[in-house]
């Protein structure tokens, strides 16, 4: 219904004709040209009309079935193998003089769109030829709108992957780094070490200061955790006062507190200048390092973070890196 309301646009769509008989292909050429059709490319090989799609892509391609060296069925399989590759829809009609329904579900499950009878009425095929122009244009607009909407999806999703505070990636960033990290250590060794670092009794410095301290303070902390952190180490702040880092190890023996420990002196050991003066302010940071496991046994990667984030009062406690050692958490 709605097809059928649709106004073609005849000098958008683009129609490629291939015959190995050159009579055909003219005679098909000088049809379109007489409805008013413009983009219009004749071949004579299978080969010579892949070349003009991967020039220039085509609304409608319109071969012979049977054709020497690649036949329709052949060259239907390579168009929608480049359609996916290039996120387009191109509507195929095989010329043929089979018959029959056997001919016809060999033809729609190779993915061919129509066929009709080789040596057709102009009439027939021109009415074909307008129904496949419409359908391959409604088809690519949607294609493109859907891509459009995946590529803001994708933009939304990365300007809610960062924290307005500090620029760093919040914690749904981290999860997916995490996440990435964890597969290429089970394809190829090595080990994640995941870092919940928290500044100390921030909801108190904030009540005692105000949050514009508090802001100065979280930025302060993401520039010291940045520059005690290698480049490809990852650095976020995963929650109000909480910062988590990630690191790729060569091996879980190398998830150590003494990899961590420049970073606590980083945030321990020097005061931070803020518009109320220098503060003396703590930080706590506890490690958990995870080896390779079973596709099927890997921990989800926000159970980690909460996992490692658990033990912060402990760390806060002992005033060190405080090391724990993974534990699955059974449900309930």
């Amino acid at each position: 219904m709605g097809l059928a309301r649709t106004p073609l646009d005849i000098d958008s769509v683009s129609v490629i004709v291939v015959d190995d008989a050159r009579f055909t292909c003219e005679m098909i050429r000088r049809m379109l040209k007489g409805a008013g059709y413009h983009d219009i490319r004749v071949a004579n090989s299978a080969h010579q009309a892949l070349e003009m799609m991967r020039e220039r892509k085509a609304n409608i391609l319109l071969a012979d079935w049977l054709m020497p060296e690649v036949d329709g069925l052949d060259l239907t399989r390579q168009v929608r193998q480049f359609d996916e590759e290039t996120n387009h829809y191109t509507y195929v009609v095989l010329l043929t003089a089979k018959e029959g329904v056997e001919s016809l579900t060999e033809a729609f499950t190779h993915g061919v769109d129509d066929f009709i009878n080789k040596s057709p009425d102009n009439k027939e095929l021109l009415a074909r030829i307008n129904a496949a122009g419409r359908i391959s244009s409604l088809q690519n607009a949607l294609l493109k709108a859907n891509q459009r909407l995946t590529e803001l999806n994708r933009l939304h999703e990365e300007r809610h992957s960062f924290d307005t505070i500090t620029g760093l990636g919040n914690r749904a960033y981290l999860e997916r780094q995490l996440d990435n990290l964890l597969r290429h250590v089970e394809a190829r060794g090595g080990a994640a070490c995941v870092a919940a670092i928290r500044i100390n009794d921030f909801p108190k410095l904030v009540a005692r200061y105000g949050e514009a301290v508090g802001r100065e303070v979280l930025e302060a902390a993401a520039n010291r955790l940045q520059q005690s952190t290698r480049p490809l180490d990852v650095v976020t702040r995963i929650d109000q006062a909480c910062f988590g880092v990630l690191m790729n190890q060569e091996d879980l023996e190398q998830c150590h507190p003494n990899a961590f420990r420049r970073i606590h002196q980083a945030l321990n050991l020097r005061a931070y200048k803020t518009s109320a003066g220098f503060l003396s302010i703590g930080a706590a940071v506890s490690i958990c390092g995870l080896g390779a496991t079973e596709e099927s046994e890997r921990p989800e990667p926000g159970e980690i973070i909460d996992f490692v984030s658990r033990h912060l009062g402990e760390a806060q406690l002992t005033g060190r890196v405080h090391m724990v050692e993974w534990r699955h958490r059974a449900p309930g």
